[in-house]
This record gives C-alpha cells, structure tokens and sequence, in this order.
C-alpha cells in the first residue's frame, strides 16, 4: 500500500507540472501574436489580446508594460494608469521610461505630488535624458503653468461627431479644413479601412466656414474628392494663395500601399495643386521614407519654411519637429532637427508656425498636465527655437491637447482635445497676450521715507509680489534707479521710491501718461470696468490732481482697428467715461476732469482694417491720453 501510494502521488505531481507548463505556454505564444499587433501599431488588436491573457490570471513585466502602453498611445490615460500601477506593484526592477509615463498618468488621475516623486526617480535613473534636465531645472513647472494660465476662453465646436475629429487648418479667409473618421467610404465609394490603432475608419478631409464670431458652421462637407483615399487624410497646410497643400498621408501611392519591414503602413507628407476646379498632381516630398513616418506640415510666416513632426534618424524620442526650406524651384533642403530645446525624448508633434514665426507645438517630454500639452516657443533673432513654455489651462489639461492653429486677426484660433473621451475640435480666444520675453523698465529716485533725502549710491533690492528678493542694484550718484523687469508682474522697491516732482508748462499741451510713464490701462477684451492692474496708474493722476487743485485734466481712450469702427467708438466712450468715474469717486471735482473716446479714428501705426499688423502695433494704437487742459 505504501508503494502504491508513492506512485500516485509521483502521478499527480507529474499531472500538475504538465497542465501548468501548457498553462504558461499558452500566455506565450498569445504574447508573441500581441506583440506582432503591438509593433504595427494595432494598439486596439493588441490591446485585445493582452486583456484575454490577463483575465486567465497570468502575470508579468512585459504584460503590463505592453497593456499600459496600448492604453498610453491611444490617449487613454486613465486606463494606462490602473496597468502601470500594476506594474509597479511586483516589486521588480523596471525600465527608466515607464517611470516617466507612470508620472504622466499620476497626473491624470490627480496625485500630482506622487508624479513628481516619480519624476525625481526618472531623473535620478536618466541623468542624460533631455526631460530629466527640464525637470530639474524646473521643479517649479506647476507655478510656471498656472501663470500662464487663464487667458484664453475656450468652446467646444458643434461640428465634432462620436468619431476623431481633429487638425484643423485655415483655408482661405473663412474657411478650416480638417480630419475626421466620422466616415466609412471615401470619395470614390469604397469602404475606407479600419485604423487598427484606433479601431476606426481611417481619417478623411472635411471643410466648413468660419462665422462673424470666429465659430464654426455646423454645415459640413467633404473637402476634396480627389484626395480621399481608403487610408489617412489628415492635418493639412495651404499656402496664403490657396493653391498648393501639404498634408498627412499613409504611405499609399497610386492606388499601391507601402509597408515597412515590420509590415507597418508609415505616414509621409505630401503636396498637392489646385488647377482652379480640383486638386492635382498629389505628390510624396522628398525627405519621406518607407522606413520612419514624416507628418502633420506647418508653413512659416513667408512660406519658404516647412515644418514636420517624424521619427527619422536622429530623432531624440519618439517624434522630434524638424524644418526644411523650401526653395523657389520647388526643391526642398535637408531636413533639419530643432534641438533639445524644442525636442525630448518623448513625443514632439503638431507643429503650426504663426504669423510672426512663434512655433506651438505638442509634447508630453516638456513638463505639463500630462498627456500632450501645447507650448510655444519665441522665434530666435538668429532663426532657431532655443526655449518653449506652457501656455497653461484651459486649453492645456490632463488629456491629450494638441495641433492649435492661431490667427492674429482674431485672436484666436482651434485646438484639439480629447478631453471629452474621443479627439473634439475647440476653438479659444486670447484674454491676455502671452509674452514670455516681454520686459519693461522699472525706474525712479531712490529717497527715505519721511524727510525725502535723497539715497545716492544705495543697495536697492527688488522684491516680487511673493516678498522674494528677485534682483539687487544701487542708485546712482543722483539716486537715480533702473531695473529691466518682466512685464505685468508685481515688483516692490526697498527702501522706498519717491516719484520726481512733475513740472507743468501752462504754455503747452502736457500728457501725463507719458509723464507718469503710462504705458497702458488696462480692460479686460471688449470690456471697460477699470481693472485692478490701472488702479496703480490712475491713483497716480488722482494724487497729481490732489496736489494741483487748479489743473483740468481732458481723458482721451483710443482703440485699435479690430472690430467694426461703430464697436470701437462705442467701447473707447465707455472707457473714458469709466476713467473720469474713478478720478471723481477718488474725491476730485466733476468739473475739473472731462473726455471722451476716440475710437480708432487717431492711429498711431498704420493699421486700419484689412492690414495685418503685430501685437505691438496694435497695443500702440490702444492707448490712453491725460492732456492737462488747463491750470
């Protein structure tokens, strides 16, 4: 009985062993199978996979770096965050950049402190990589952001679908034309194919109009029958004559597709003609390859530049922006990378280049929110982008925000977001122009508080709106002091400043916004409630009338040429009127203050309706005027 029971025993182990090596088998060879998905890019099909084989309990590294990741790339990081929460929990040494995404998922779901202690293990494991360099350096990012945050207003478009709608472009002056899987055929009627990436149709081109309040109509159409193919049509640019496009494509010519080595379909740019009735001679650019992707074109300024997102050689990460010009025959130079200001080790992408040549741009190596964020980026005078910053909530968020495209004239523009669950077109508008490297001077006479002697050759510390000693200097022999500041920042003076007394010529006409060196007053866009921000400068005039109580001082608004000159008239009437309020409810006679607004009738630069002129221009001609009209 004993040997007998030996020998079962010794059975049933060898059964055991045998049932649980096919059961670690089977994982296997789906691995292997969700892996091939995996490299073509068929995140949804993988994605698919790698779920079977983790409801049958199986656990790993490679199993739940590969599901998280599926979840990543297709913009769903709420899901990328429960895989490679996963993940961390088995306790076992783990590649560098998952470290980074995990970070960016943490964000997602709102444990911003448990995402930088990540960072801070990413950069202590990648002490060369690009992003751990920008972290270090700026451990601040959150403050950076929510300062740059809050001046756009943002709405969602009626013309998104439960589809990808995406990329927009501007077409002409009153028309965009963008992206969208909303449809299963394609111009000529056949079924268009399935993004296995997404598990939607692949993207064709739609057009519709602008309205007078820069939204869009909810009308609409096909863009051009004569580019829809059964695979990807996406993120175009026109030149301003509207007769030639650069756009996204798979790798798909005449009527044949292209696959790399690892049996993928590739995106390339390429460029198309319009002969006055439809768009012809559909071309791929030189610089593509069937061995890395070339995408999403943006023009600059003078169109002799064109800017690209790709994965090439010589890419930092994953997708890097470049630019090659583009010549007056029609050839292209080479391509060029814009560098580790620009480009990370993550993704890069969505470039647009506006009308002064800023560059915005999508990237998730930059710190943001998580996910894709938008930043900008100030063009070099030596023609290179070196520095990008934020440009903050709401349109940046969690999710993936990307491909803006902006209009000077309006202020404004698109973006895409997938905030909503699926990639929605929004459009926004500009509250405050964002100028990162603006500077202003900051200057006066340094004396002490109460007997007014002058401080000649004093330290002078300059504290910030935090009590922070931001910058340290001495005044002059005549206790004269000057500082270059950012501008619409708050700074304070110590020991005291004490501005020099003002002398009023009765014989000539005297302003005192230059004698107070009155750049601005400011209003909120289409509003005139005085803001907080003018407060400072108009009690400036208050005192000054105070302390001459025979002046009559005459207000003077003006306004720039971007609106109808009825709107503009109206709205600087309005401002002027709230100015000679707040003088008056600070205690100065009726009587002695008068005005009115001028409209855009007095510009300063020439910029009446039609021409294109900078922001400056236009801040220039946004002025106001306090004429001392009489003593």
């Amino acid at each position: 009985m004993e040997i007998i029971k030996i020998k079962y025993t010794r059975l049933l182990t060898l059964l055991l062993f045998s049932c649980n090596l096919a059961f670690a088998q089977i994982p296997r060879r789906e691995m292997k199978q969700a892996n091939i998905e995996f490299e073509n890019y068929a995140y949804s099909d993988a994605l698919e996979i790698y779920l079977e084989v983790a409801n049958t309990g199986f656990r790993s590294i490679e199993l739940f770096e590969k599901t998280g990741d599926c979840y990543y790339f297709r913009g769903e990081l709420d899901y990328a965050y429960q895989w490679y929460n996963k993940l961390f929990s088995l306790g076992k040494k783990i590649d560098p950049e998952y470290y980074y995404r995990y970070a960016q998922t943490l964000k997602f779901v709102g444990k911003i402190d448990q995402a930088d202690e990540k960072m801070q293990e990413f950069a202590n494991m990648s002490n060369d990589d690009i992003r751990t360099q920008m972290f270090l350096e700026n451990k601040d990012y959150r403050k950076e952001i929510d300062k740059n945050s809050d001046k756009y207003t943002i709405e969602k478009m009626k013309i998104n679908t439960k589809f990808s709608d995406y990329g927009t472009a501007f077409f002409g002056k009153d028309k965009i034309v963008f992206a969208s899987s909303r449809d299963t055929l394609d111009g000529k009627k056949k079924r268009k194919k399935v993004d296995r990436w997404t598990n939607e149709s692949f993207t064709g081109l739609y057009m519709t109009s602008i309205k007078e309040d820069d939204s869009l109509k909810d009308v609409v159409e096909k863009f051009s029958l004569n580019l829809d193919t059964r695979y990807h049509e996406s993120t175009p640019v026109f030149t301003k004559d509207g007769n030639t496009v650069y756009f996204t494509r798979n790798n798909y010519n005449e009527g044949k597709v292209q696959k790399d080595d690892h049996n993928g379909i590739l995106l390339k740019i390429y460029k198309a003609t319009f002969n006055g009735t439809e768009w012809t001679d559909v071309t791929e650019l030189p610089f593509n390859s069937n061995d890395y992707s070339c995408a999403h074109p943006a023009l600059s300024a003078d169109e002799r530049t064109l800017y690209f997102a790709s994965n090439m050689p010589g890419t930092f990460g994953m997708s890097d922006i470049y630019r090659v010009s583009v010549n007056s025959n029609g050839t292209f130079g080479m391509a060029e990378n814009l560098g580790p200001g620009i480009n990370t080790e993550g993704r890069e992408t969505f470039p647009f280049v506006s009308e002064f040549d800023d560059l915005y741009f999508a990237s998730e190596g930059h710190p943001g929110l998580g996910g894709l964020d938008i930043f900008m980026s100030k063009r070099e005078p030596d023609g290179n982008y070196v520095r990008a910053f934020n440009i903050g909530r709401p349109i940046n968020s969690e999710r993936d925000d990307f491909a803006l495209i902006f209009d000077a004239a309006s202020s404004g523009g698109f973006f895409t977001t997938n905030r909503g669950g699926n990639d929605d077109v929004y459009s926004y508008k500009e509250v405050e122009i964002i100028d990162p490297d603006c500077r202003e001077k900051l200057e006066g006479l340094l004396t002490k508080e109460f007997t007014g002697e002058v401080l000649a050759n004093t330290k002078i510390q300059v504290l910030n709106e935090d009590g922070e000693v931001v910058m340290e200097g001495v005044s002059d022999e005549n206790g004269n002091y000057s500082f270059e500041v950012m501008c619409k920042q708050v700074f304070t003076i110590q020991p005291v400043i004490e501005k020099k007394k003002v002398v009023i010529d009765p014989n000539k006409s005297t302003d005192l916004a230059k004698v107070f060196n009155i750049e601005y007053i400011y209003f909120d866009l289409g509003k005139y409630n005085v803001k907080p921000e003018a407060e400072k400068d108009l009690n400036k005039l208050v005192a000054y009338l105070q302390q001459n109580p025979s002046a009559h001082l005459d207000v003077r608004t003006h306004t720039d040429s971007r609106a109808s000159k009825k709107y503009n008239q109206v709205l600087s009437d309005k401002r002027a009127n709230s100015i000679i309020a707040y003088i008056v409810n600070h205690g100065i006679d009726p009587s002695r203050v008068s005005g009115r607004g001028y409209g855009e009738t007095q510009l300063l630069s020439k910029c009446p309706d039609g021409v294109i002129c900078s922001e400056e221009q236009h801040r220039l001609n946004r002025r106001c005027e306090f004429i001392i009209s009489g003593m």
